[in-house]
């Protein structure tokens, strides 16, 4: 019998059709050169088909995402990359393309009509963000271009002196590592790591064993993009002001699915992006409890900073936009209020409901696929909307490069942005499939299934 055949017949055996099956079958000959499949151009696994979504209120919400009626090669899109980038909405869309239609003008600085609608437009957008966080007062919202700056932005106005220390968790994204990794090696700040437990779940033991006087502050996360957990956010903000340290929440992960009132919380500084909440690239918030305001220095200077200068010195305008110097993002911004007010028409409820649902049917799936190490908590519920995991003998950038070449499903090979803790625990490099609330059970069926034959097919 020739290979083709012996193929054709074990395959016959693991895709025998059932009632739940996700997908038809097209039996092509085994291949296991992948380095000579990718030279050729060939991604030979059994041709599967993506059945439509069964959920009327999921396919309404869908049809608001243009980005997912596309196809690729004659083939429908799977995104699951929605923790590195969200997909953005028709009326954010709208709303960015009316700035530059209608009444494309500077903010605050003219009072023709171009400039006030500009005005009127952004501070609307400022108000949207202060009720969706729960901040008192507009002047505690900064805007910026994304939860990196935030960081940088206390990082280099907060008064902390020699022998001060900033604690974070051994979890925390890039961004909230190297700004305080670089103003120790400024500044001869300390900067202290509690570790997480095993699953990458808070440990408050290890936390309070870190908590000291000498703690100024502590920078977390509130989800973690690598696993998903989220943190006891309410906790970890009273033992810290309990010690002396204010309190810096890092909430682009957990903006999504969060409900979040910084004056119920306490705390001091909280930063996120918009574009992991429907939102444009190259827009975010930073929150500042008011009372901090006027001790932080400004981090840029320039156009909007001031009212007046001389050619020996200058007096600052008023808070918030001695912050945000120089012409902003506009129609950004506009964009991010109409993502907020979008997001409230979802519900957060919803949209946890959702994500659970999905990661809890995904994991279950993959629990029964050999070679499948997932990272984080072994409970979904625990994750977010976030699936990690990697495969015993293959490389996670091959695993991503096949799901997308032959199925146009869309995930993230890597180390995502938390290289130190790959590092630490020498864990190789994984794959995160990381789920919205626009994503369907049909497309979570379809990735596994096809994640499965590209383990049969390559390892």
């Amino acid at each position: 019998m020739s290979v083709a055949s012996l193929v054709k017949n074990k395959l016959s055996n693991l895709f025998r059709r059932k009632s739940n099956m996700c997908c038809s079958v097209k039996f092509e000959e085994e291949r296991k050169d992948l380095n000579s499949a990718k030279n050729k151009a060939e991604i030979l696994l059994p041709l599967r088909i993506l059945k439509d979504n069964t959920q009327p209120e999921i396919r309404n919400i869908r049809d608001d995402f243009p980005a997912l009626s596309q196809r690729i090669n004659g083939k429908q899109i799977v995104y699951l990359d929605n923790a590195c980038m969200s997909l953005r909405p028709k009326p954010v869309i709208d709303a960015i393309t009316s700035y530059y239609y209608e009444y494309s003008g500077c903010h605050g600085r003219v009072d023709h009509y171009f400039g006030t609608a500009t005005t009127r437009a952004y501070e609307s957008a400022r108000e949207t963000v202060r009720k969706h966080i729960g901040a008192g007062s507009s002047s505690e919202v900064i805007f910026i271009r994304n939860t990196t700056e935030g960081v940088n932005f206390i990082a280099n106005t907060l008064y902390l002196k020699q022998g001060d220390a900033v604690l974070c968790s051994d979890l925390e994204h890039n961004s909230n590592l190297l700004p305080w990794l670089a103003l120790r090696d400024r500044a001869n700040i300390e900067h202290r790591i509690f570790d997480t437990a095993d699953d990458t779940s808070f440990d408050m033991d290890s936390f309070l064993k870190k908590l000291d006087s000498r703690v100024k502050l502590v920078s977390v996360l509130l989800t973690s993009n690598l696993t998903g957990v989220t943190f006891p956010i309410r906790e970890i903000i009273r033992e810290s002001h309990r010690a002396g340290a204010l309190v810096l929440i890092d909430a682009a992960q957990g903006a999504l699915y969060h409900d979040i009132d910084v004056k119920d919380l306490d705390v001091d500084f909280m930063v996120f992006s918009g574009h992991k909440i429907v939102g444009p690239t190259g827009t975010g918030v930073l929150y500042v409890k008011e009372r901090l305001l006027s001790e932080l220095p400004c981090f840029l200077f320039g156009g909007e900073t001031v009212v007046d200068t001389t050619y020996t010195g200058f007096t600052l305008g008023n808070i918030p936009n001695r912050h945000e110097a120089g012409l902003q993002d506009y129609a950004g911004v506009i964009g991010l209020g109409a993502a907020i007010q979008f997001l409230h028409g979802i519900g957060t409820g919803f949209i946890r409901k959702q994500i659970n649902k999905l990661n809890a049917m995904a994991t279950e799936e993959l629990a029964k696929t050999k070679g499948v190490k997932v990272i984080g908590p072994a409970d979904p519920g625990k994750r977010a909307g976030i699936l990690n995991f990697y495969v015993e003998g293959m490389a996670s950038s091959d695993i991503s490069y096949l799901l997308n070449k032959s199925a146009n499903i869309m995930t993230r090979s890597g180390r995502h942005c938390v290289h130190s803790w790959y590092n630490a625990r020498k864990i190789p490099d994984s794959v995160r499939a990381s789920f919205s609330f626009y994503n369907t059970p049909e497309e979570v069926e379809f990735f596994v299934w096809t994640l499965r034959d590209i383990i049969r097919f390559y390892t």
